[in-house]
């Protein structure tokens, strides 16, 4: 009896059967390549999104906080004293408060408008009076002229009325400055300064105060150190 061969198997090419994992690797190559361009269009669109917001942000202002109502000096602060009003940030002071709770319970150094920026500047404060000496208090004037040559905060300077030409005050130390660009609705008020001196000046000051006329104010006068 004759015996069955089992038939040959046909022998496959070789590159024939390199080819099948080289096409796997072409599809996850491909694959991967989508996913990638897909991640950097999401990327671009995140960016432009928040580059938007913050222009967007930038042109809306900050919420700052302003005097609801004429203050006068001396005056604690409440929150009906305040509100906020949004101030675009290219005129907003760096001063610029914006909690209530950084103002409430402060006092006014000096007289603030309706609508004026509420900043430290403004109100009393022991950091303010730091090395003066005992029993001497900041008063906020209005000033004609603002920061002349030479007055910066430490200098010392006689105060006179323009009303009446009378001095007001004699050897006050400059505390601080305040310009007129630092209100909420464009300039107004004029500018200001803060002196510290003995509240037997103060008292005068405030007298002089209350006989100004419209338009007056005062005038600084630097001393020789």
């Amino acid at each position: 009896m004759r015996e069955r061969t089992a038939p040959a198997r046909r022998a496959v090419p070789p590159e024939r059967g390199a080819r099948a994992p080289s096409r796997r690797r072409q599809a996850r190559r491909d694959r991967l390549r989508r996913w990638g361009a897909a991640l950097l269009a999401g990327l671009a669109v995140l960016v432009a999104v928040t580059a938007l917001g913050a222009a967007r942000n930038e042109r809306a202002g900050v919420a700052t906080i302003v005097a609801a109502r004429d203050l006068p000096a001396g005056a604690v602060l409440t929150r009906d004293d305040l509100r906020l009003a949004t101030i675009p940030a290219g005129g907003r002071p760096a001063t610029g408060l914006t909690a209530y709770g950084e103002v409430i319970g402060n006092v006014t150094a000096g007289p603030i408008s309706a609508r004026d920026l509420v900043t430290p500047e403004r109100l009393l404060g022991s950091d303010l009076l730091a090395g003066q000496p005992a029993g001497h208090v900041a008063l906020t004037l209005p000033v004609r002229g603002g920061a002349g040559t030479g007055l910066t905060p430490g200098v010392h300077v006689d105060v006179y009325a323009t009303g009446t030409g009378q001095r007001a005050a004699t050897d006050v130390v400059v505390l601080a400055l305040t310009q007129p660009s630092e209100t909420a609705f464009g300039a107004g008020g004029g500018p200001s300064v803060t002196v510290a001196l003995a509240q037997s000046q103060a008292g005068a000051i405030a007298a002089s105060l209350s006989a100004l006329q419209a338009g007056d104010s005062f005038i600084l006068a630097l001393r020789r150190s």
